[in-house]
């Protein structure tokens, strides 16, 4: 008898899902089943300047809407404007998830200079068939406040992605305008099977041709060289512009395809695709990792239950040592509860020596420069020590440090920056019994390894 937990699981788990778009005047919200006929949309009022303000009352307005639609689904696929998004291009090296997630971390923060950002990537392929990836960033406060909206309507995010209907479509390198109007212009170049380049052009091709053009011919040259000599097809999603049309034939572009869809097609191809068990690009959501179904699979066989019963059995052996513990433990704490009134006087005992041996030094000095030297490290962690080394003047260096006891603190690390470095050295000088500080040597550039010492001394009341 074999145990299919997929089988289970796709028995009891609703195969519906909340397609939810953010557009710059409002949100859009549909119903997405993978059969039968969906429920017409439902268009709220919230324009992204209401959520970014007050996402609390966003997400009410939201529950309210739901409630009066009688939807019940609270699973949703949200896409974001992708004018929220910067974007980058970079190589992808051939390394596991999480070195990679670490990766596109210091290349975002080397790229937009900070790191409050929420980070998602697209990679795609080079005609020569190497790999390269765009990545997306997102401010973590426009994040947050899009959680706190869901959180509010009671909805639980399962996709979190970037309004792009249509663009992965497409086999062959194509150029994708989605036009909003009067609103900004998003530029989508689509290669490889990705995306290969992403720009948000503020204005329209009919307000100003020339600089739409210029702007136009910029996100094009910044591309790889490979891929921008095979993009010859332009495809226009959103109202029809015959200014925009007009630049792209003198441009050059073979194939021009309009499409008067809404950007609202992109979050129902979205649900789609995870109802399919298929990835979004740009996925900014990180699922929780479900441990049981991958174990049961495990042990989905005989060979599997037969270890699984041994597992069971082992676990009368951790009773019998916790039955053995605790007998322990009740007669320790009996032959205590005989000697704590002893032990009680002697330490009694204790405070009177120490009352009347003021020059007695009960903390060890070598843990005091140590915490002299953390409480001066950032939280953050921009600066991490390598190596750190306490020795005791002796000799010619006591006698010229000032009081008894004197130790020397060499301590050798990395930092991000020269910054953090100089802000370490404005804290250890302040910091009581620290003299002679000085920085030995500075190599790299990022990171900066480094290696300073000074000295420190115990301070008496």
């Amino acid at each position: 008898m074999t145990f299919d937990f997929n089988q289970l699981k796709n028995r009891f788990q609703s195969h519906a899902v909340l397609a939810l778009t953010i557009e710059p005047d409002r949100m859009v919200v549909h119903l997405v089943r993978p059969e039968g006929a969906p429920p017409p949309p439902l268009c709220l009022d919230i324009s992204t300047a209401k959520l970014l303000e007050n996402p609390v009352k966003a997400g009410a307005e939201l529950l309210s809407a739901l409630e009066a639609a009688n939807l019940r689904e609270r699973r949703c696929v949200l896409c974001l404007p992708p004018s929220w998004a910067l974007s980058a291009s970079a190589d992808l090296p051939e390394v596991n998830a999480e070195d990679l997630r670490a990766y596109f971390e210091l290349r975002a923060e080397r790229e937009f200079s900070t790191s409050d950002l929420r980070l998602a990537h697209s990679s795609f392929f080079l005609p020569d068939g190497s790999r390269r990836a765009t990545l997306a960033a997102i401010p973590i406060k426009r994040m947050e406040a899009v959680e706190k909206m869901l959180a509010t309507a009671g909805c639980r995010p399962v996709s979190l992605s970037l309004a792009l209907g249509g663009c992965c479509s497409k086999a062959e390198p194509t150029l994708h305008l989605l036009a909003q109007g009067a609103g900004p212009t998003d530029v989508i170049v689509s290669s490889g099977g990705g995306i290969a380049s992403m720009r948000s052009l503020a204005g329209s091709a009919t307000s100003d041709p020339a600089a739409f053009a210029r702007e136009l011919r910029i996100t094009l040259g910044r591309l790889p060289e490979a891929v921008c000599q095979n993009v010859r097809r332009a495809r226009i999603v959103g109202p029809s512009d015959s200014g925009l049309r007009e630049i792209l034939a003198r441009m050059g572009f073979e194939a021009i395809e309009e499409e008067t869809g809404e950007a609202t097609d992109a979050a129902v191809e979205c649900a789609g695709r995870f109802l399919r068990d298929q990835p979004v690009p740009f996925e900014f959501f990180v699922p929780e990792f479900n441990r049981w179904p991958a174990m049961l699979e495990r042990f989905n066989t005989r060979r599997g239950r037969q270890m699984m019963a041994g597992t069971v059995a082992l676990i009368v052996l951790p009773l019998l040592v916790f039955i053995y513990r605790s007998r322990t433990e009740n007669n320790l704490e009996a032959e205590w509860n005989g000697m704590k009134n002893t032990v009680a006087d002697l330490e009694d005992l204790q405070k009177k020596v120490r009352q009347f041996r003021p020059w007695f030094e009960p903390n060890p000095q070598k843990l005091q420069a140590l915490e002299t030297l953390i409480s001066t490290f950032p939280e953050r962690g921009e600066i991490w020590a390598r190596s750190v080394q306490i020795t005791t003047l002796s000799g010619k260096e006591e006698a010229a440090s000032p009081g008894s006891g004197t130790l020397k603190v060499t301590v050798s690390g990395f930092t991000r920056n020269s910054a953090n470095l100089l802000g370490l050295q404005d804290r250890l000088p302040k910091q009581p019994g620290v003299t002679a500080l000085q920085l030995q040597q500075i190599r790299g550039n990022n990171p900066i390894q480094f290696s300073l010492s000074f000295k420190w001394g115990p301070q008496h009341e």
